[in-house]
């Protein structure tokens, strides 16, 4: 009877039973993986510590080393200078403390430096001393190479611990003739130490040849301590074998405790650098992550248990929830549905207005290829538009217009706004058809461009009406200006030879009336201004220059009586150019442009200075008028019905294949333009 209550009460329970033993196994695994983590720690922990004071160690060894090398080597450079050796063997005193004097100057880490004799005799030495020691400490008599002596009591000030570093002055045939040596003092390493023993607990020993304690970053009895017996045990480990930086945990006899433990050589000197660690202090890192790890595995157990008892309060809730969550998915899958309907019959309008349209309507992809076209383009150009699909756009492109379309494609591509195309299409049998494109970019939720959606429209009887307009307005141009030649001539050859005629038979009355001589000179006066006036008027109307010597004369001739007349001062600028390669349209325009210009520069700047520049490159020609007046409004000079000039000026550029560009501001302006060598392409 126990047992069928027990087992419906499992049934009756069996979420809550399923749920507390998922718990139970949980907080097992979490200890078990908190076992795992912290055993792994504890070793990965320990072997960074050893790398740790291993490299320490031979970071210290390389660094003493170094700097004890120098040091000899400064020695053995002065000791093999002549005069050094001369002043020994000669014992000059004074020159002796020459050599010793900025040895003694240049650094804080020398107790005392001195010179010997060959039996290690003391000779001269600083700083001085009223007793020195007849045989100084730390030489070794007899050496031919650079020494240093294991540590020792300083003779300069007494319970300071030094070393001394030597080098043998040698004769040419090898043998010491005196020895010159530098005191050292131990200490000076205690800030290099301590500076760089940066973790905590670890203690640094330096031991000389004798393994007698040089320096330590300890304080007190550093030899006598724990750390240090055991560092100096490491260091003879390390010399018994064979001088092979070592590094291990160990446990001092001492006070029991484990430390680590490394040990270097200081190269080429005799000396070891030893390193113990107190093991706790090294490892505190470590406990504390993972401390942190069992905090963060308890806190996680117990937002779990949290968890567990939400879930269950809240199974009942989201049954109903299920529940109502379906009615609502039902509801939602209707209206989906009517919106899907919705969306296809507005579509299928839209679709439907598209194909109707007379334009072109069409969609590239990232490439460029044709992914829908509209019917109209039946008509525009003869194809199908399932013909299209698939294909470049750029493929029914006229050939003369690609780079065209190239162009304007890369500047939609950088991000740049760009003005509707006009560009020659090719149909299916093979015509040639103005197609006006305006298009946008389609972008991705990322704002990267996936593809262009654009509308092409059939403009070429515009464009064949606007060509002859333009070849209308080029023929009224050159009409005009071979009617000014014409009237040019007449005015300089039958005007002028009657003008001259009359002004020849005026001086002849003159020499023979003398009665009337006064008014008859103001009458040769008059004949005079109006021979002067037909001739400018004929040069205004049509330079001959221009015809019989090219561009670049008539525009320095033009500069030149712009000069004259006192009105600006015009420099030039002006590049020879091959004028044969240049059409008389071109030739003509261009004079006509730097002849506005500078009329307008006399009119309207009131600048003083005036500067011209012709310049050729690349098949292209360029002409520049730049003055430094008040400037005037761009926009309103272009309007054709306010500012014929300009306006004028634009239109004659153009015919020729040219660009005029215009910049004014209150500094000054500047009008260029700039055409094709052979004239309109």
């Amino acid at each position: 009877m126990a047992a069928a209550q027990f087992k419906r009460f499992l049934i009756k329970r069996r979420p809550a039973v399923l749920l507390f033993g998922a718990f139970s196994l949980l907080v097992l695994m979490g200890l078990v993986y908190s076992l795992v983590v912290y055993q792994a720690l504890r070793e990965r922990a320990e072997g960074e510590n050893l790398a740790a004071d291993l490299a320490q160690a031979e970071n210290c060894g390389y660094f003493i080393g170094d700097h004890q090398k120098g040091v000899l080597g400064r020695l053995a450079v002065i000791a093999a200078r002549n005069a050094f050796r001369q002043a020994i063997v000669q014992r000059d005193l004074a020159e002796l403390y020459s050599f010793l004097g900025p040895l003694w100057q240049d650094t804080q880490e020398t107790d005392a430096v001195f010179v010997a004799g060959p039996a290690g005799d003391f000779l001269v030495g600083l700083p001085r001393q009223q007793n020195p020691p007849l045989e100084p400490p730390g030489l070794t008599p007899g050496a031919v190479r650079p020494t240093i002596s294991p540590a020792h009591e300083s003779h300069v000030e007494q319970g300071r611990l030094v070393v001394t570093l030597s080098a043998p002055v040698l004769t040419p045939d090898g043998a010491p003739v005196g020895y010159l040596a530098i005191v050292q003092r131990a200490d000076l390493w205690q800030g290099v130490i301590e500076r760089l023993s940066v973790r905590p607990g670890r203690s640094i020993f330096v031991f000389d040849q004798k393994q007698r304690l040089i320096f330590s970053n300890l304080t007190g009895r550093p030899a006598q301590s724990p750390q240090g017996r055991l560092a100096l045990d490491q260091a003879r480990k390390m010399l018994a074998g064979g001088g092979r930086a070592l590094a291990a945990l160990e446990q001092s006899p001492d006070d029991g405790k484990r430390y680590f433990a490394a040990a270097a050589p200081v190269a080429g000197l005799g000396w070891s650098v030893a390193l113990a660690q107190d093991y706790d202090a090294a490892m505190a890192p470590a406990h504390a992550m993972f401390m942190n790890i069992v905090f963060f595995m308890g806190l996680l157990l117990l937002c779990l248990l949290f968890l567990s008892f939400l879930v269950m309060s809240r199974y009942r809730m989201q049954q109903r929830m299920l529940t109502e969550l379906d009615e609502e998915a039902r509801r939602l899958e209707g209206l989906v549905q009517q919106r899907t309907a919705d969306l296809r019959h507005t579509t299928e309008r839209y679709r439907n207005l598209v194909q109707d349209l007379p334009d072109v309507v069409y969609e590239l992809d990232a490439v460029g290829r044709v992914t829908f076209v509209s019917k109209a383009v039946s008509a525009v150009l003869g194809y199908e538009p399932g013909d299209m699909l698939g294909i470049l756009w750029r493929d029914f492109v006229s050939g003369e217009d690609r780079a065209h379309f190239d162009e304007e494609r890369r500047r939609a591509h950088s991000g740049e706004k760009i003005s509707i195309m006009a560009l020659r299409h090719l149909t299916k049998n093979g015509r040639l058809r103005w197609l006006s494109i305006h298009s946008r970019a389609l972008l991705d939720h990322d704002g990267n461009p996936t593809g262009r959606l654009g509308v092409a429209r059939d403009v070429t009887s515009e464009v064949m009406a606007e060509r002859k307009i333009r070849e209308l307005s080029g023929r009224l141009i050159n009409a005009q200006e071979e009617e000014r030649k014409r009237i040019a001539l007449d005015l300089h050859d039958e005007m002028g030879q009657i003008l001259s005629a009359l002004k020849i038979g005026l001086q002849s009355l003159a020499q023979r009336e003398e009665n009337q001589r006064e008014d008859i000179n103001q009458l040769i006066a008059l004949a005079q201004r109006v021979m002067d006036q037909t001739r400018a008027l004929a040069y205004h109307l049509r330079p001959a220059i221009l015809d019989n010597f090219g561009l670049v004369a008539a525009l320095e001739d033009l500069c030149e009586s712009m000069s004259e007349s006192k009105l600006l001062a015009v420099e030039y600028n002006l590049q020879p150019i091959d004028e044969d390669l240049l059409p008389p349209g071109v030739r003509t325009s261009l004079f006509r442009f730097a002849q506005e210009a500078l009329t307008n520069a006399v009119k309207h700047s009131g600048s003083l200075r005036v500067e011209v520049s012709l310049a050729a490159d690349e098949g292209a020609i360029e002409l520049c008028v730049r003055d430094w007046g008040k400037g005037f409004n761009v926009a309103q000079a272009l309007d054709a019905g306010k500012h014929l000039g300009l306006a004028g000026m634009r239109e004659r550029i153009s015919l020729i294949g040219g660009r005029l560009l215009i910049d004014s501001n209150f500094k000054g302006s500047t009008l260029k333009v700039r055409a094709p060598i052979g004239g309109r392409r």
